[in-house]
Parts: C-alpha cells; structure tokens; sequence
C-alpha cells in the first residue's frame, strides 16, 4: 500500500515516447491552464499520449482523456480515473505478488518447457557479457544465437541441422502459422505466447518476451469482483506497458529493431536483456501509485479509446464535442510531423490488445524487420498527412468553440507538419500568423505562448525548436 499525502501533483515520468510533455508542463503549460480554467472544471485531454497532462489535471480539474491508441488510454486510465471515495481501497488492494505470482509463473513454467534449451543458452551468453567477456568471440556467438530460428512468426525458415534448429525445436508446433491462427480466433488459449511468438530477440530478450506473455496472461485471468478487478487490471496493464517501454532493447521506440552488424549494437541489446521484466512491473507499478496516491481526484474523470472524430457529434457548423458533462477547456496536443504513432509504438498496441494480430509483408511475403501489424489495422491520423493537416486543426477548432470550450493547441514550430506547409505554400507569411488565423475563425482571442527547447530523434540531436501553447479564448 502506499501512503502519501495529498499536496501538489507529482508529474507522471511516463513512458520513453516522442512529445511527452513533462518538459513543458513545469511553468509553462501550468500557468496557462490555470489562468484559463476554474479549479474544478473540467478539461478535455484529447490526444493524451503517455497521460502525463491528463495527471497534472486531475489534481485540480475534472478531466475527460482521449487517444487513439489503446496502451495509451490505459495509462491515462490508470492515472486519472478514481474516485474520491475508492482510492484508499484501491491503494490498499495492489499487490503484485499475491494477484499475479501463480497465473504468471504457470504461463512460463509452460514456455520455459518449450524454449529450455534456447533460454539456457541466452542465459549462457548474457551471463559471458555480465562478467565482462564482450569482445568479438561473444558478439559473433550472440549474433549467431540471435538469427537463430527464435520468434519467428512469418520469418525465414529454420536452419536445416545444426545447433540453431535445435534450439527452437520443442516450439516449433507453437511457432507455426497454423498454431497462430488458431491463438487468434481465440487470444484467451494458454500458454499466452504473443509476445514470444513475435518479438522475441527481436525487441525483447527471449526470457523477457516469455515474462512479458506470462504477466499480461495473469492480468487478464485475475478473477474477483467485476469492477474491483477491472480496476487491478488497468493497473497492472499501466504497470506493463511502462515495463516494456523501457526494457526493450530497441531504441526509444520500436519502429525498427537494432541491427546485428556492429558490435556496440549486439552489447547495447545485451545490456537491456538482463533486466528482470517482473521486478521492473513491480517498480512501475509502485511509481504508478505514487502518483494516483498524491493526486487530489474529482469524481467523473473518464478514458476514452478512439478517433477524436468519434467524440464530435452535431452537423455542418453546428459541431460540439460530446462528452458526459460541459467542457471549460480542450487541450490538443496533435502529432506534429507525418511520422504516425502507430508505427513507433505499436508494439505497446499489440501488448495492450493482445489479439496476435496479422504482420505487414513485403511483396515477397516476408514479414518487415519492425514486425507491424497490418497496415489497414493501425491508426493513421490526419494530423500525419500534408493534405489534410490543416482540415483536421479546423475540425478540432470548431468543435472546440461550438462547445463554447477554450482551446489550447501545443505545437512545435518550425518542425509542425502544418507549419511547414503554409510556408510552403506562402513562403514570406509568418507561418505561426495563420494558425492564429485558423483558430480566430471561431475565437475572438487568439495568443501564442513560446518556449524554446531542444529537441531529439529521427537521426538529429539537439534540434532547436520553439514549443508553441496557442491559446484560445472567447469563441464566437
């Protein structure tokens, strides 16, 4: 149990994700839904990613949190929705041991019987690592274990003879295409063994992936009162996916795995296989408490899973939001270049849907390197796409006024997709001007509030960026 008091609102360190915004809360954020928003009020969270916004408003507001991503309503749920009168019970119901031990060590007491000699010899070679035997007779001894037939679900075939086949012999019958398709007619059957059967030694160690499968079969064969266990579910849910997060031996995403090539990369993987999934549940769940525990809650925060387009109702200009309660505030927090979510955290969506999905192929059949669902199955979102950008900012801006809602838009400038296409399209206007245009269409006041950072990733370090809080208030 844990037992903080209440007092201002630990941020939520969330998960390892692109436009996490515990960066620009502090000072920033902050004091603009403050001034903007009554305590008490409500907040509509729509795009709310790895929930780190939705939990600062639940201290103070009432907060609705949408995403389109399944994993990442979860987190938001895990975080904002308890109420006053139950959390103290909630608090005082998690225990991981006692709720997940002996469903989780019974799922991979069966995999390990499956996979005994290839867990023994990943076990052989990160035990050389720890000790310091890292040079070139351990990485071309890794590498070799690593393209060994290991979770290759529509992957090459094994090796015919040879050490590396008898590796996965005993799981060949779980491994196979048939085997598959039946675990996706019926996702409950047990052992649980999608995350081995997809990502093993691909994002995950082998001995990971099984701790991975045999925790989420726990969370999902926990029985006891319906709405108590779905309460402990969410929670575990959170717990693992914060988990897989940051255990992956990928990078700070999983759009693509490392390559096998160099060396540094086979040590850099090694380095996170060793981490026990199980202990690091355990510590992010007790994190995770630690933030509902010093969290004021109103009653009514509610999660949603979808389109935001789903949550709009009303025809041609008459547009609104509809929600449970009325709104004081939207709070959008688009993605802002044409690189879609789905496919740098879909791993976390498989994790959290747990449905052993159909893989993308190339023409030649074979599955991609990044192991993604099917295309037509992953979330696309329009904020990601050139031409229609700036349609889907209308959308948002009108549903927001005709819910005489404010509106606040955090947005990056110069990299914002939209804001590279309107200088494009009119190189000598002041791109960040005609978004306030958009917006004061439906509002009578429109400020840009800006912040200069740094930002990372897709191959640069350090980009010099301004994150802009486009404010919008009084809407016609």
């Amino acid at each position: 149990m844990v037992d903080r008091a209440m007092g201002e609102p630990r941020l939520h360190r969330g998960l390892w994700y692109m436009g996490a915004k515990a960066r620009v809360l502090p000072g920033f954020l902050d004091a603009v839904l403050e001034a903007e928003v009554p305590r008490d009020g409500t907040v509509v969270d729509l795009m709310c990613g790895t929930g780190v916004v939705s939990a600062y408003c639940a201290h103070r507001y009432r907060v609705f949190a949408n995403d389109a991503q399944q994993y990442a309503s979860i987190v938001a749920q895990s975080l904002i929705e308890h109420g006053a009168g139950a959390k103290t019970d909630f608090l005082g119901a998690i225990d991981v041991e006692a709720d997940l031990s002996d469903a989780y060590q019974r799922n991979r007491n069966a995999l390990e019987r499956l996979y005994g000699p290839a867990l023994a010899r990943e076990a052989e070679l990160l035990d050389r690592y720890a000790r310091g035997d890292r040079g070139r007779d351990w990485a071309d001894a890794y590498r070799a274990f690593l393209e060994s037939l290991g979770s290759v679900y529509g992957g090459s075939s094994p090796r015919r003879g040879g050490r590396a086949n008898g590796l996965y012999a005993r799981a060949q019958r779980l491994l196979a295409s048939e085997s598959i398709a039946s675990y996706r007619r019926d996702p409950g059957r047990r052992p649980a063994c999608l995350i081995t059967a997809y990502y093993a030694n691909v994002y995950f160690g082998l001995r990971q992936a099984i701790e991975l499968d045999s925790l989420r079969a726990a969370i999902a064969d926990l029985s006891g009162r319906r709405a108590a266990v779905r309460r402990r579910q969410v929670h575990y849910l959170s717990a693992l996916i914060h988990a897989a997060s940051v255990t992956t031996s990928g990078t700070s995403h999983f759009a693509q795995p490392r390559h096998l090539t160099k060396d540094s990369e086979l040590r850099a993987m090694a380095e996170r296989r060793r981490i026990d999934v199980f202990e690091k549940v355990v510590a992010c769940s007790r994190e995770l408490l630690e933030v509902v525990a010093a969290t004021a809650h109103r009653d009514g925060n509610q999660c949603f899973s979808g389109d935001y387009r789903s949550l709009i109702g009303g025809r041609n200009g008459d547009v609104r939001f509809s929600f449970p309660a009325e709104i004081d505030l939207v709070y959008l927090d688009p993605p802002y270049t044409a690189d879609n979510y789905s496919r740098f955290y879909h791993v976390l969506e498989v994790l959290a849907l747990y449905d052993y999905p159909e893989l993308e192929a190339d023409r030649s059949g074979r599955i991609l390197r990044g192991r993604y669902p099917k295309i037509e199955s992953r979330f696309l979102s329009g904020f990601c796409r050139r031409n229609d950008v700036e349609s889907e900012f209308r959308h948002v801006v009108n549903a927001a006024a005709g819910s005489r809602a404010k509106l606040v838009i955090s947005y990056a400038s110069p990299t914002g997709l939209l804001l590279q296409r309107f200088r494009s399209a009119a190189p000598k206007q002041d791109p960040v001007r005609r978004l306030e245009a958009v917006c004061a269409e439906r509002y009578r006041t429109v400020r840009v509030e800006r912040r200069a950072m740094t930002h990372s990733g897709q191959g640069e370090k350090g980009r010099r960026i301004e994150e802009l809080l486009v404010v919008c208030t009084r809407p016609r």
